[in-house]
């Protein structure tokens, strides 16, 4: 990060309280899930490019592999994890089933700190019209969605 951009707000508690209340919107909770089940994207990276869109941040074109990456550790856990739990959802007690949700938020939590460490090692830039949500929709072929995300 450069050192004229300010990080004293770039924290994973920062991002995650973003993320919760980002998320409870209906919209952007619909848009998240068909982002990540019908163009494989991830809704983590997805809520911490919004929040350095709403912070006005960006970073140069040749950083996305490592914001990429940062997801390397994670991703296949939540992935498996996921699916087991949805498979499993049915023949699960309630408080089993809640208890799982509440691992996959952990996990879904490391993810995200995983995400905030790749960004304190970028060059931030100030820019007046954030991008970095749009961009990463138009990476995964869903244009088409990402007005939804700009709007909120």
């Amino acid at each position: 990060m450069t050192e004229s951009t300010p990080n004293s707000n770039l924290t994973i508690d920062s991002l995650w309280q973003f993320s919760l209340q980002y998320y409870s919107e209906r919209e952007i909770k619909e848009a998240c899930l068909t982002l990540q089940n019908q163009f494989h994207g991830n809704v983590n990276l997805l809520l911490a490019l919004r929040w350095l869109d709403q912070h006005q941040l960006s970073f140069p074109n040749q950083e996305w592999p490592r914001m990429l990456q940062s997801l390397g550790r994670t991703e296949p856990l939540l992935h498996q994890f996921r699916e087991l739990r949805r498979k499993t959802k049915q023949h699960l007690p309630d408080t089993l089933y809640r208890e799982s949700l509440q691992f996959e938020l952990h996990l879904e939590r490391q993810q995200q700190a995983d995400i905030v460490d790749a960004i304190h090692q970028l060059q931030l830039d100030k820019v007046e019209v954030p991008h970095l949500t749009d961009d990463y929709c138009h990476q995964l072929g869903a244009e088409h969605i990402a007005f939804i995300f700009s709007k909120h």
